[in-house]
C-alpha cells in the first residue's frame, strides 16, 4: 500500500506557520478512536501507527512516515477520530487546531485544494484496503450493511 498523500512544500510551510511543534516519545497516544477531534498533525520526524479495529479485531494496521498529516478527515468534519494513532518511535510533529486548520483553508485557496486532494486519496486508499479483503469485508464481520446514498439535490 502507498503511503498517504504528502502535501506540498509550500502547504507545508503554511502548516507550520500555524502549528505548535510536539516531540513526543515512543508509545505516546495521540488521539483514540471515538475521541473528538481537536486539530491534525503533521509528521516531521519519526513514525506514527494508525489502528482501525472493529469488534476487537484490527482491520487496519498501518504505519506513516515524515511528511503524513495525521488526523485530517475528523479534523474537518468536526466529528470523531475514527482511528487510534499513536507514536512508534521518538517523534517529531507539528500541531495544527481545527480553527486555525479552517482558517487556513479560507484564506489560501491552494491550501484548500490540497486538503481535498488528501480527502480523496485517504478514500481511495481505504477502497483498496476493503476491496483487498476477503469477500470484499473487513476481517473479523461477517456481512457489510448496503450502503444508503442520498440521491444529489441540483
Amino acid at each position: 500500500m502507498k503511503q498517504p498523500f504528502i502535501f506540498s512544500p509550500t502547504v507545508q510551510s503554511a502548516l507550520l506557520a500555524k502549528a505548535t511543534l510536539r516531540t513526543e516519545l515512543k508509545g505516546t497516544v495521540l488521539f483514540r478512536r471515538g475521541d473528538p477531534s481537536f486539530g491534525v498533525f503533521l509528521l516531521r520526524k519519526g513514525s506514527v501507527g494508525l489502528q482501525l479495529e472493529s469488534r476487537g479485531k484490527a482491520i487496519l494496521d498501518r504505519t506513516v512516515t515524515p511528511g503524513a498529516v495525521i488526523g485530517l478527515p475528523a479534523t474537518l468534519s468536526g466529528d470523531h477520530y475514527s482511528l487510534t494513532a499513536s507514536t512508534l518511535e521518538k517523534s517529531e510533529l507539528a500541531f495544527v487546531g481545527c480553527q486555525d486548520l479552517l482558517e487556513l483553508m479560507n484564506s489560501s485557496p491552494s491550501v484548500g485544494v490540497e486538503v481535498v486532494h488528501a480527502l480523496g486519496e485517504e478514500v481511495v486508499q481505504m477502497r483498496e484496503i476493503l476491496a483487498a479483503t476477503p469477500n470484499g469485508h473487513p476481517k473479523g464481520t461477517s456481512k457489510s450493511r448496503p450502503v444508503e446514498s442520498t440521491p444529489l439535490r441540483r
